[in-house]
């Protein structure tokens, strides 16, 4: 469990708090009440065991550095560099002699790949605590911006915390022990067989240490500058290579291996603690310099956590929630901390920042942003930006085009300026048009030839871009696309790649009405159609076709092969027509069909153990993987919108809560937390693009949206555990339209969304 805190005097004294609360403005989000109290539901365990995949370490929002444990760092459950191997379910509970192999500044939160962890640092007495400790459960705490544990193999006590570009580690030795820090530049959280490549050491002075790293992995030419200062003198220090070699490390004197650490003894005559101040950067040394001169002058750990914590505070002040229980407030608002980890700012504080070309480029007053895991958060993640900051939303939008401007293309799972290519289609164009569609400073005119020229191409088009990334971006046999508008089950994830094209085209037909590209509206809403080539009109799937258009004789809806759906099958993406939610209810047989199709889902066989990235079934229904996020909200479109009241609310219950295995699938850089959030406060978008929210099953009487203008306020009457059916609700004043929707145009400051709960089923 994590402690319960309690907001020191500091944060109020920061945020200019007298008593609990006071009114705070924010350049991005609303202003309002800063509730001082909101960290107390914060739990960074929440994610940590199953498949969740999050770390528990110290992060501010939108933080370069997440300062974390790194307990395992290889496999499937190594995706953060933290995996609570307990298995809850079955009480069967690890809490003794944990393996942690120190502490890194980059981190994963959430995904179903295993990279980063650069820069690890290892207290240790002896040579036998040099490589590896080990901790007990009962010793460890996390929250907002701050972590803490004791060793047990050294009795060491660690204190972790961060600013956005540096990370602060305290380190309180047992009087008369040895005080040594192992620097490992070298380590890295494998995946797909990921190396390091390159790594410089040197040491400045008896109090500095600089470095450089590049790696590559699923990160690929990944480069991190580091500039560490220490609170007491080097007295010793010497580097040790991946073959044992060992050799002195003097001042002035750079060292380079493939793989290296530094070792450095500050002596055992004082008893003081060793304090390591840590400035990244991904441009040069001078940048992680000027990153820790400006954010983290001194050596003052009070200061760096009180600083994190009001600013998590601030960021999470943005929602404020009555009503509800403990367990489910420390759900919403440790979701919301999720959801606002990444994407992270990825550049110094002088604004350079390294393209996904390697080239280094000064600042024009925009955030450079990374860690866009977009085939996931495009869903729920940047949709609730558009309403809690927007400024944050219109900056991510602008920031996709200039990276697109900076290298040709609309990047895809951007991580660390690396174009990794992984996940399907070109999601970044509906983060973009969501944004445009709900009126925000993006220029549709760059939007659409950014959209187009990452949506009608060749690999061979991107020389610059390796080889490798190109895989996975198009099936090999995209001509053949563009000529027959279906994609052959001979190329790979073929019915998926053709649904989810087809939604991403209308998204850039969106953008083309607001650029008044009448040529490209009509080119690409023909193009949002193609999908439907792979619509067999009996069984009522989508489905892979061959060479001819023909239906595979050999097609299971059941059937999990990795091969024709991206980790899921024909039951989870037959839903994948967001774009004209008309014509799908027309595809499943009108209202009833379309209902029927529903229940079918819900009673299904599940597929469960069969991959991985599949948890958290109820029939077919996966909630522990995007493409099913949308699903349940389509049940406003039949006549009985209550089972989807019933169903979320079975979601809420069964598949969060407030243990280390309470994500019932990767957490996916916020996508989990964020369906949650949304859900919770009673509505969500299914269609991105579309600037339309349906309704669900509140959980909370009453939420308040604290808007750049004002408040947005959620009511839910005569609400509660039992009363889990919406009997009446009105945006504004108005009844909802037959579909029980609003338009985000609706959601202003002194509007509200109100809800009449009942326990009552509605009769059909």
């Amino acid at each position: 469990m994590f402690k319960k805190r309690f907001v020191p005097l500091a944060i109020a004294m920061a945020l200019g708090i007298s008593g609990c609360n006071s009114d705070s403005s924010s350049e991005e989000g609303g202003g309002g009440v800063v509730d001082t109290n909101v960290l107390d539901y914060v739990d960074p365990f929440i994610g940590t065991a199953a498949s969740g995949h999050t770390f528990p370490g110290a992060v501010v929002p939108q933080g370069m550095v997440q300062l974390s444990p790194d307990t395992t760092l290889d496999g499937w459950d190594s995706a953060s560099g933290y995996h609570d191997g307990s298995d809850y379910e079955k009480g069967t509970i690890i809490d003794k002699d944990i393996t942690v192999y120190g502490f890194s500044h980059t981190h994963l939160s959430g995904t179903g790949v295993t990279d980063l962890g650069d820069i690890l640092i290892l207290p240790y007495t002896s040579e036998d605590n040099a490589e590896q400790n080990t901790f007990d459960k009962d010793s460890e705490q996390a929250s907002a911006g701050y972590y803490k544990v004791v060793l047990n193999d050294s009795q060491i006590e660690a204190q972790l915390s961060a600013s956005t570009r540096v990370g602060y580690h305290k380190y309180s030795f047992p009087e008369g022990s040895e005080r040594k820090i192992k620097l490992d530049i070298g380590h890295t959280l494998k995946a797909n067989g990921g190396e390091s490549i390159v790594n410089d050491i040197e040491v400045v002075d008896a109090y500095t240490v600089r470095g450089f790293r590049e790696s590559g992995s699923w990160v690929k030419n990944h480069k991190i500058f580091f500039y560490a200062k220490f609170s007491a003198p080097i007295a010793e220090a010497f580097t040790r290579n991946q073959d044992g070699e060992q050799r002195p490390l003097v001042n002035g004197e750079v060292q380079s291996d493939t793989d290296i650490a530094a070792y450095l003894d500050f002596g055992s005559e004082s008893s003081e603690a060793v304090e390591i101040r840590v400035g990244l950067s991904p441009v040069d040394w001078q940048g992680a310099e000027a990153n820790l001169a400006a954010e983290v002058p001194d050596f003052d750990l009070a200061k760096v956590k009180s600083d994190a914590e009001a600013a998590w505070t601030k960021e999470l002040s943005v929602i404020e929630v009555k009503g509800g229980s403990d367990v489910e407030k420390t759900n919403f608002y440790t979701g919301l901390y999720h959801s606002q980890i990444a994407p992270i700012v990825f550049e110094d504080v002088d604004g350079r920042y390294r393209d996904l070309l390697g080239n280094i480029h000064e600042g024009n007053g925009l955030t450079n942003y990374s860690i866009y895991s977009m085939w996931d958060t495009f869903r729920a993640v940047h949709p609730l930006q558009t309403i809690i900051y927007p400024q944050r939303a219109q900056d991510f939008a602008n920031d996709l085009i200039r990276k697109q401007q900076d290298t040709g293309i609309l990047p895809k799972w951007e991580a660390h300026s690396s174009y990794t290519g992984t996940m399907i289609g070109y999601p970044s164009v509906a983060i973009i048009a969501d944004a445009i569609v709900k009126g925000m400073d993006v220029d549709p005119n760059t939007a659409l030839l950014a959209a187009a020229e990452s949506s009608t191409y060749h690999p061979e088009d991107f020389p610059h871009i390796p080889d490798s990334t190109l895989e996975s971006v198009m099936p090999g046999q995209y001509s053949h696309y563009e000529e027959h508008e279906y994609i052959p089950s001979t190329s790979w994830n073929s019915v998926s790649y053709a649904l989810e094209m087809s939604y991403y085209d209308w998204t850039i037909a969106q953008i083309a009405i607001a650029a008044g590209n009448t040529a490209a509206y009509e080119k690409y809403i023909d193009r949002s159609t193609w999908s439907e080539n792979h619509w067999d009109p009996v069984e009522k799937y989508f489905v892979p076709v061959d060479e001819s258009g023909t239906k595979l004789a050999e097609f299971d809806p059941h059937t999990v092969d990795h091969f024709w759906y991206t980790e899921g099958n024909a039951w989870q993406w037959q839903w994948t027509l967001m774009q004209d939610l008309d014509r799908l209810t027309e595809l499943m047989g009108g209202t009833e069909g379309l209902n029927q199709k529903l229940n079918d889902l819900f009673v299904a066989e599940p597929n469960e153990g069969e991959l991985q990235d599949m948890t958290g079934y109820i029939g077919q229904y996966v909630h522990g993987n995007e493409p099913s996020h949308h699903v349940i909200y389509l049940y406003n479109r039949t006549n009985e919108a209550w089972k989807a009241q019933e169903f979320l609310d079975q979601v809420y219950k069964d598949f969060y809560h407030n243990g280390p295995d309470g994500l019932i699938g990767n957490e996916d850089v916020g996508q989990m937390s964020a369906w949650y959030i949304m859900s919770a406060m009673g509505f969500y978008q299914i269609s991105p693009g579309d600037p339309t929210y349906t309704i669900g099953r509140p959980i909370f009487d009453e939420v308040i949206i604290n808007l750049p203008d004002g408040e947005f306020k959620v009511t839910a009457e005569n609400n509660g555990p039992n009363n889990l059916y919406v009997k009446e609700v009105t945006i504004n004043g108005k009844t909802l339209d037959k579909f029980n929707t609003f338009k985000h145009s609706e959601i202003y400051a002194g509007g509200e969304l109100h809800f009449v709960m009942t326990a009552e089923r509605p009769k059909i």
